[in-house]
């Protein structure tokens, strides 16, 4: 089979697991017309999910129709890591601030992170170490902050520099309104909820720096890479505020 056209069944199998998940019973024509495949493809797919081990249950009728057992459960999700990354800052959010509710939150992290190699741990647990949430502000404190949310845009440049460990240039507005232009290396990353705060090493000042992503009106990932500081001269920077994941 041409690479192509395996890369194509590949995806169609992915479509069609994803539609199948539901549990609801599909009509072999939708199924086929959804997929662009005639029902004789559609068939020789459903054979091959069934191989892998999908308990997939046939309905007479006009038509026919396929769906999955109700009892089956679908196989475990694969995720990547910054998947992975997502769902452990999700859980350190969730137990610094207190809304956690049964499973405490650090026993879920350990699962998660179990369920990857060993190279793929050391780089999480590395991440995690650059990752830090405060507790709950108070209301009024909140207030005080006025804090957005950052753009999309930001989030899009920053997060993955700051996984890559790629340096950062940044337009950068300060609470007195003052613009500069930064470059920047974003060593770690603090949420004082509503605000992230980007704690990173200033290469025109030399110097430890924070920025407050909202405040951040541009940023631009450079193709330089740098390496991790020693991380105690940044936490010290914020008086060693929240608890690292």
């Amino acid at each position: 089979m041409r690479e192509p056209a395996l890369s194509q069944r590949l995806a169609r199998l992915d479509a069609l697991a994803a539609r199948l998940s539901d549990g609801e019973l599909h009509a072999v024509a939708a199924l086929s017309a959804e997929l662009g495949v005639s029902p004789r493809t559609l068939a020789r797919d459903l054979s091959l999910l069934r191989a892998r081990g999908w308990d997939l249950e046939s309905a007479s009728g006009l038509g026919g129709g396929v769906r999955l057992n109700q009892r089956w459960a679908v196989s475990p999700i694969s995720l990547r890591r910054d998947d992975a990354l997502s769902l452990l800052l999700a859980l350190g959010v969730a137990e610094a601030l207190g809304l956690s509710l049964g499973a405490q939150p650090a026993v879920l992290r350990g699962q998660l992170t179990r369920g990857f190699a060993p190279a793929d741990r050391a780089d999480i647990a590395r991440l995690r170490s650059r990752l830090r949430v405060a507790s709950a502000l108070t209301p009024d404190a909140v207030l005080r902050l006025a804090a957005k949310a950052p753009t999309e845009a930001v989030r899009a440049e920053v997060l993955p520099a700051f996984v890559a460990q790629r340096l950062l240039s940044l337009r950068y507005q300060d609470g007195q309104a003052r613009a500069s232009e930064r470059r920047v290396e974003p060593q770690v990353l603090l949420l004082a909820w509503p605000a992230w705060y980007l704690i990173a090493w200033d290469l025109d000042r030399a110097a430890v720096r924070t920025f407050r992503l909202d405040r951040i009106r541009q940023a631009h990932a450079l193709p330089d890479r740098f390496r991790l500081r020693p991380p105690a001269p940044f936490w010290a920077s914020c008086d060693n505020v929240g608890q690292s994941l």
